[in-house]
């Protein structure tokens, strides 16, 4: 299910569903191209079950058994073991 909301030409606010995507992003096209000045649209899916992204980690293994090593403070340091390193040199 999507749900478009937009702004009418007395901001007023309006909303409507659909339930495929394609026609959901056609609508939000349609609406925009047409000069209404505020249109966004947000999905919820019925049939998602959890959170997205990574939701349990146990000893350092994903519920699917891949090794999780993501940590915020260390995403600037230095290159992780499985990085790929691209070196050029201007000369």
């Amino acid at each position: 299910m999507f749900k478009i909301y937009r702004t009418d030409a007395e901001s007023q606010a309006c909303s409507q569903d659909e339930e495929l995507l394609t026609k959901a992003l056609e609508v939000v096209k349609e609406k925009r191209d047409a000069g209404y000045s505020f249109v966004t649209m947000v999905a919820e899916d019925p049939r998602h079950v959890g959170k997205p992204g990574v939701d349990a980690v146990v000893d350092g293994k994903t519920p699917d058994g891949q090794d999780y090593e993501w940590s915020k403070t260390g995403r600037a340091g230095r290159p992780r073991r499985n990085d790929k390193i691209v070196a050029t040199k201007d000369h």
